[in-house]
């Protein structure tokens, strides 16, 4: 996460911390939560009435619930109120406990905006959950049925569909002071298609080269938390995550890692703002799925 980060880079970065946490305090005071675009549907395994096999639902943040071709999968599950001193700013769509059914769980990386441990409690034990290296410890002894570590460049199959890990621009320390852990991207295939899960991530080549020779159906990059500059290392602008995309080859694009949680100095839609300017500069704004908390879509043919 972008505001533990800055603890590791001397006075400015602890100026920054500063600057983020009287901007929450002061947001807290002056907003209430707001309300959720729309209640989340929850998916049907079989996805009946769509013939690409693809159901996304955005909870918020980097938090996707799919319906992948029978195989049910949730990203990076963060179903608490608040992420350290960051508040969240729109309400959720949906409880855990409603999901009754899920096959996998897939966590990018142990910052406390990706991997929460109260959530993880509250999903269902029977799911797989797919972890990155170092951070089996954290999880242990939630009661999960099956818990695989992936690190960069492994693969790891189960009922047809097919994971791989990809090193993205981040870093993996669940705080300042923790040991090294890794941090991963996925490619999720099956059926002949793919879906690209970013995570966080500064600009990178590495989804433009593992995206070659493969049918890309659709993309999640990360738009927000890239303010002050140098969270650019680790957090891409949206112009930035455009251009990762598109080189990947990826035929649409929904993002995600904005307008949930107050992480870094940018306003709360200045991300969505910029992403919409661009693609529109590019001539790509059909390719961009936006969704707001709650909403969902199925993916076209």
């Amino acid at each position: 996460m972008a505001v533990l980060g800055t603890l590791m880079s001397g006075c400015s970065g602890s100026w920054d911390l500063t600057k983020i946490f009287f901007r929450n305090i002061a947001y807290e005071i002056s907003h209430p939560m707001q309300p959720p675009a729309t209640k989340m549907k929850i998916p049907h395994r079989s996805n009946p009435g769509n013939p690409s096999g693809l159901y996304v639902g955005w909870v918020g943040h980097s938090t996707v619930l799919l319906s992948f071709h029978g195989s049910l999968i949730l990203t990076d599950p963060s179903f608490t109120n608040r992420v350290t001193i960051a508040r969240r700013v729109v309400s959720l769509p949906l409880e855990p406990e409603e999901i009754k059914d899920l096959d996998l769980i897939l966590i990018t990386h142990a910052h406390y905006d990706h991997l929460d441990l109260p959530s993880l409690k509250r999903l269902p034990k029977e799911a797989t959950l797919i972890v990155p290296r170092g951070c089996q410890p954290l999880v242990d002894g939630l009661g999960l049925s099956k818990i695989i570590e992936m690190d960069w460049n492994d693969v790891f199959t189960t009922n047809g569909l097919r994971i791989e890990a990809l090193r993205p621009a981040h870093w993996g320390r669940r705080n300042p002071w923790d040991e090294d852990r890794g941090y991963n991207s996925y490619i999720l295939s099956k059926n002949g298609k793919s879906i690209l899960l970013a995570g966080d991530t500064g600009y990178t080549k590495v989804f433009a080269e593992k995206g070659k020779g493969r049918m890309v159906a659709l993309a999640f990059f990360p738009i927000g938390a890239y303010s002050p500059d140098w969270f650019r290392l680790n957090h891409a602008t949206p112009e930035e995550a455009l251009k990762m995309f598109m080189e990947s080859g990826a035929r649409f694009m929904v993002p995600i890692h904005w307008g949930t949680f107050i992480l870094s100095h940018e306003p709360i839609e200045e991300p969505l703002l910029r992403m919409k300017q661009e693609a529109q500069r590019l001539g790509i704004e059909d390719r961009l799925i936006i969704l707001r908390h709650g909403e969902s879509f199925t993916l076209p043919e």
